[in-house]
């Protein structure tokens, strides 16, 4: 094999997880927002779904030690084939019942099989690029997630209101259909785990912090601004096209501000997308004009949808490569702690202050990673005039 086919976004094994990416981002897309719609048409209350959701990702959170675990006995591939196929069964179960205790069983089961190939897939790119595609490689994984993640909802939409079991059918089909693209895309790597460190937390603290905000503001997005937008008397059809003009913002942007981050500096390019998330969350959050939100919304894919991969690609340039194992397994952990809080501590301050909050915790949450970068970035600059 040529060095140049190495280091090619392409190279073996790369095609296979950007597709694992894609239908990730197409479980959390599909699966997640119609669950919390489906609930709410059953009169469930807002905290109760925020709840339900929370279950989801904190099962994927503190799942992280035992899928490591799982990796080192059965390796890549059969972690992320188990995972699908659990997804698959599982997931069309939630519109046979109006049960909460069943819905909340499904979701942890859910959030088990999701943490199975979404963990496996994080740190198998770490593996499978190099120092000199990290950048790229990181931008195209996060692109298909987010392409997953625009067609779900979308596409679950257009059956949804002929029949929710439709929908969770479809989503089930394409789920399992990962299990034939791992088993013929990509090989088996080994992959060693150390125990994370204090110092590895101590190096990763800003991506860890960018982790954590993404996280907590796409489960809020997908679990809890349907629920809005229906108080705001918004159709599903309505709400499906408003998803899908955030991740079409997303989908611009991801490559190129990625692309421009390895010539600028990925600091300087994350406080500039930061920026233009808080700004349009804001007006999400306190202009309801039907024909503004669309726009705003596109605008916050814009923003927010580049902070996952370059806080990710932040990873490779500060850890060694036997590090890089535990490094993404933390980043992925620390993802799914921002989706576990994101959801249910959101809903208590819709419910304390009003629907309109809905974006306030994220706010704060971004405004902090903003000046922790700022910090970051004066240090730089000190460290650069030092030199000359």
């Amino acid at each position: 094999m040529t060095t140049k086919t190495i280091d090619s976004p392409f190279a073996p094994g790369l095609p296979a997880l950007y597709i694992v990416a894609f239908l990730s981002g197409m479980s959390l897309g599909l699966f997640n927002p119609f669950i919390s719609t489906l609930m709410k048409q059953n009169n469930i209350n807002d905290i109760v779904i925020g709840a339900n959701s929370t279950l989801y990702f904190f099962i994927i959170a503190i799942g992280t030690p035992f899928v490591t675990k799982v990796i080192r006995k059965i390796g890549l591939r059969k972690t992320m084939m188990s995972g699908f196929l659990l997804m698959g069964i599982t997931a069309p179960l939630f519109p046979f019942t109006n049960q909460l205790s069943a819905w909340f069983l499904i979701r942890a089961v859910m959030g088990l099989a999701c943490c199975l190939y979404l963990i496996s897939g994080q740190t198998a790119i770490n593996y499978f690029c190099n120092d000199k595609n990290r950048g790229i490689v990181n931008g195209l994984d996060a692109l298909c997630f987010s392409l997953g993640f625009g067609i779900g909802p979308v596409m679950g939409a257009a059956f949804y209101n002929a029949s929710p079991k439709t929908t969770f059918f479809l989503g089930s089909g394409l789920i399992l259909s990962g299990i034939i693209v791992v088993y013929l895309g990509l090989p088996e790597k080994e992959i060693k785990f150390q125990i994370p460190r204090f110092q590895i937390i101590k190096k990763l603290r800003l991506p860890l912090h960018g982790s954590f905000a993404y996280g907590f503001s796409v489960a809020t997005l997908v679990s809890l601004y349907p629920l809005y937008l229906l108080e705001q008397n918004y159709g599903v059809e309505r709400i499906g096209y408003i998803f899908g003009l955030f991740i079409l913002g997303g989908l611009i942007s991801t490559i190129p501000v990625t692309h421009l981050a390895d010539r600028i500096g990925k600091i300087k390019v994350l406080k500039y997308s930061v920026i233009v998330v808080i700004i349009s969350v804001i007006g999400l959050s306190f202009i309801d004009d039907p024909n503004i939100t669309p726009f705003l919304a596109f605008i916050s894919g814009v923003g927010m949808s580049p902070v996952f991969p370059l806080s990710l690609a932040l990873i490779g340039s500060k850890l060694a490569v036997d590090e890089l194992s535990s490094g993404s397994a933390l980043f992925t952990s620390i993802y799914s702690a921002g989706c576990t809080a994101g959801p249910i501590l959101s809903a208590i301050v819709m419910t304390l202050l009003g629907t309109q909050y809905i974006f306030m915790l994220m706010m704060v949450i971004f405004v902090l990673f903003f000046l922790s970068l700022s910090k970051q970035n004066k240090y730089n600059h000190s460290l650069l005039s030092v030199e000359r």
